[in-house]
């Protein structure tokens, strides 16, 4: 199969994992309430917390992160392309924040894009998450800075920091286009005041 085909192929599977919309089907088995018409109208772990509960947000999380996981495994267990993850990863992200099933509304795929990158190097994904984890409470607690605009800024940071910890190019480069496409979400929120 021609290397263009397959990462079509990852791309397409990535996408419609990634577009399941685990948000909104758990906010509407926990509170029968649909998770766009609050909060931020995202549709990621945070807005479901405030919608649902805390349990919901974190069940929400953890499923995004897995169907993340499941895009970039499922790609490289299938195709023959040391890109089929870096397709499939970055195409879930794009899939969870404009999904198909949803009327192209989404979140901002923050959980979404650490499954991807644990499903391609997990060591390395996990230590970038703690750093920017660490970064983003340093900018939003200790310097006030927006949640929104520090999240844009520690985005920027996701294929840099994967680089420079040693990872192969394929994860790097889902890194620098994941958090993108994070970036591109997160940006209508940068003034958006938060409760």
């Amino acid at each position: 199969m021609p290397a263009a085909l397959e990462l079509l192929l990852a791309g397409l599977w990535g996408y419609l994992v990634g577009a399941v919309p685990t948000g909104v089907i758990v906010s509407r088995l926990a509170r029968g309430e649909d998770v766009r018409q609050h909060g931020s109208g995202h549709t990621g772990g945070t807005n479901v917390a405030r919608v649902a509960g805390t349990w919901a947000g974190m069940l929400t999380a953890v499923i995004d992160g897995l169907l993340g996981l499941a895009a970039v495994l499922g790609a490289n267990s299938l195709l023959d392309t040391p890109w089929a993850g870096t397709a499939a990863g970055t195409l879930a992200v794009l899939g969870h924040d404009w999904s198909i099933f949803i009327r192209f509304g989404g979140g901002i795929g923050l959980a979404k894009l650490v499954g991807t990158l644990v499903g391609l190097d997990p060591l390395r994904a996990l230590t970038a998450l703690i750093a920017v984890t660490l970064l983003w409470l340093t900018l939003t607690r200790l310097l006030n800075l927006h949640r929104a605009r520090s999240t844009v800024l520690v985005m920027g940071l996701a294929g840099p920091l994967l680089w420079l910890l040693g990872a192969a190019p394929p994860t790097t480069l889902l890194g620098a286009l994941g958090g993108l496409v994070v970036i591109v979400k997160t940006i209508p929120d940068w003034n958006r005041k938060y409760t």
